[in-house]
């Protein structure tokens, strides 16, 4: 890989990553100079494009004979595509992700973290009022939102466009700084142990593993939970459920990871009822046992509070998980494609029923990891950098 990616909201760090990772590989580093190479390549003033800098498009720009918004546009992506030529290379922002396509050698990253967060460490930063961070991260975030919907449209921010999708509210940057710079340098991940890595969190670890169909569920957790150490728990946790319930585990799995009911969540004895209330004591035991990962069942959020538990969402493009469905379950293209559907849903209304929670949102995880675009190399980079956090958040 010879060119990353940053994408990020504001006050994610996005600009301190991409300082750190420069330096750390010797790279150029490309964020406000990108829009002098784009009025250069448009023989423009830097004034004119900087006023459309990440800015939503005014209505009526957007119906002149040439809107200035085309030229920066177009601006950006010779700046882009030239950088990329050259290689070893840090763009940040401005649609880079999504102006290089699919091209090759390229890691894209975007940052995320909760708005209060955002304000309270811009707040620090600057010395602003915390209501003034606060606003100036809702102002940011809706013209950078309505950016990339204009130029790049409804779908561009979902997390299977990027090859990580990070929580820096949750995940230290250095932690991500090292486990970008190892994997950029094509070093073996399944070799290396991270910095100071004594292990002191040894014993409380903690992965829970939520995973899109056709994204990862045919042979990810084995070979992490081998890489770290870890037990794994999937279809085990159903197993030990059917034992404390008393009911037949086949009974028991008609309903595991299916949405409910009001009436079939809160009434008394019910099956539903019984069963959440029994995966979430058995799910907080094995947490607190440790070394286990726990694959699905909505153990991010039973675990939301846990201080070590590292929770990871496996997805990938609809193409990929189309391909992988039918190749692993042998159905046609018409089959594959409800089942995604289905599933999708499916386990999208359980979060929401169960925990009010938004299953793909990225904030609701440390690592969002795209396992089409990095194939094998996923599970090495899920392993390094969840190390990394342990590391970090051990009190030794």
């Amino acid at each position: 890989m010879n060119v990353i990616t940053i994408t990020r909201e504001y006050g994610a760090g996005g600009a301190e990553l991409a300082r750190t990772l420069a330096q750390t590989l010797g790279w150029e580093l490309l964020d406000r100079e990108m829009l002098h190479q784009a009025a250069q390549a448009q023989h423009v003033p830097d004034a004119d494009l900087e006023r459309l800098d990440e800015q939503a498009i005014a209505l009526a720009d957007r119906f002149r004979l040439h809107p200035p918004h085309q030229k920066y546009l177009e601006g950006l992506r010779q700046a882009v595509e030239q950088a990329a030529e050259r290689g070893r290379v840090v763009l940040v922002g401005r649609g880079a992700r999504h102006l290089l396509g699919e091209r090759p050698g390229c890691l894209h990253l975007r940052l995320v973290a909760p708005r209060a967060w955002r304000a309270e460490r811009m707040a620090r930063r600057e010395g602003w009022p915390p209501e003034l961070a606060l606003a100036r991260c809702t102002e940011v975030d809706r013209t950078r939102r309505q950016f990339v919907r204009y130029f790049f449209g409804d779908a561009a921010s979902q997390s299977a466009h990027y090859d990580w999708v990070v929580n820096t509210g949750r995940v230290p940057l250095p932690a991500l700084a090292d486990t970008a710079v190892q994997v950029v340098r094509g070093g073996d991940l399944s070799v290396l142990q991270p910095a100071a890595a004594d292990h002191a969190a040894a014993g409380q670890r903690v992965l829970t593993l939520a995973r899109e169909l056709g994204a990862g569920e045919q042979g990810f957790a084995p070979p992490l939970a081998e890489r770290l150490g870890l037990h794994v728990w999937d279809r085990e946790l159903l197993e030990q459920q059917a034992i404390r319930l008393g009911v037949p585990e086949d009974e028991l799995d008609k309903i595991d990871e299916q949405p409910a009911g009001l009436w079939q969540r809160f009434r008394p004895e019910g099956i539903y009822q019984r069963y959440f209330q029994a995966l979430g004591q058995l799910t907080r035991e094995l947490a607190d046992r440790g070394e286990v990962l726990l694959v699905g069942r909505g153990g991010c959020w039973f675990l939301r509070d846990h201080p070590t538990a590292f929770h990871v969402h496996l997805t990938a493009m609809p193409a990929v998980r189309l391909r992988r469905v039918m190749e692993y379950r042998w159905v046609r293209e018409d089959v594959a494609k409800k089942m995604l559907a289905q599933s999708d849903a499916q386990r999208r209304r359980f979060c929401e029923n169960y925990f009010g929670a938004d299953w793909f949102a990225p904030l609701e995880y440390h690592l969002t990891v795209n396992t089409g675009r990095l194939g094998p190399s996923a599970v090495d980079a899920v392993a390094w950098l969840a190390e990394r956090y342990w590391n970090a958040a051990s009190p030794g």
